[in-house]
């Protein structure tokens, strides 16, 4: 009987000395294990303004134009979030790039069919990866002029904004008419089709990295579903 507890302790010894921490598919858990940070970062989501319309926008063609997010203050009907913190010193340099399904804006805000996923932590990706191309004065004031799948457009200087940023007047031609944008601050343009329906749509951003703000513009077919 003796004996016999005495092997039960041993075997009782050796169990706890192999514990290792439960897996799923093969991989570890601990209470430092790394997660998705698409799933766990999202801070903040904005919800889009569909058919806007405002008084520095002349719209006369047949497209609808919907705000997809807007952080600048006292511009078109927009308001400063300050939650909403850039990691970067020169927002009118970073990129979009598409990524995760829809487009990634300064590795921090990702652009989907249906709203806006703001992270606090930035994306850790190379700005080559998969960048789209856009049109851009680039403060150069040379007033470039751009063609697009269903029209052309144009990007006029018109005044200073701050010491890093313009303002410009963007001018897209469709078929059935015209839409002006005024006083866009360090306006680009490009175009991508988001909700994979074949149909490009046409954006429109402006930024300045003094006050971190940043708009967003989406022009489509009002036919196409977003």
């Amino acid at each position: 009987m003796r004996h016999f507890f005495f092997l039960l302790l041993a075997l009782s010894v050796t169990s706890c000395g192999d514990h290792k921490p439960a897996t799923i598919s093969g991989h570890s858990i601990t209470e430092n294990s790394k997660v998705d940070s698409s799933a766990t970062d999202s801070i903040l989501t904005f919800s889009f303004v569909m058919n806007f319309s405002h008084q520095n926008i002349s719209n006369k063609s047949d497209r609808q134009i919907d705000l997809l997010f807007n952080g600048i203050g006292n511009y078109l009907g927009g308001q400063r979030n300050d939650a909403v913190q850039f990691r970067t010193e020169c927002l009118p340099c970073e990129p979009i790039q598409a990524y995760m399904g829809g487009l990634l804006f300064a590795k921090q805000l990702l652009i989907t069919p249906t709203q806006i996923k703001y992270f606090k932590n930035d994306f850790d990706i190379p700005d080559s990866l998969n960048r789209i191309k856009f049109n851009t004065d680039g403060r150069a004031r040379k007033t470039p002029s751009f063609l697009f799948k269903e029209g052309k457009g144009s990007i006029k200087y018109i005044g200073i904004s701050c010491n890093d940023a313009d303002f410009n007047k963007v001018r897209l031609t469709y078929p059935t008419g015209e839409i002006v944008i005024d006083s866009l601050i360090n306006a680009s343009f490009f175009e991508y089709d988001l909700n994979k329906n074949g149909q490009k749509e046409q954006y429109l951003l402006g930024s300045r990295s003094c006050n971190q703000e940043f708009v967003l513009l989406r022009i489509r077919n009002p036919n196409d579903l977003p």
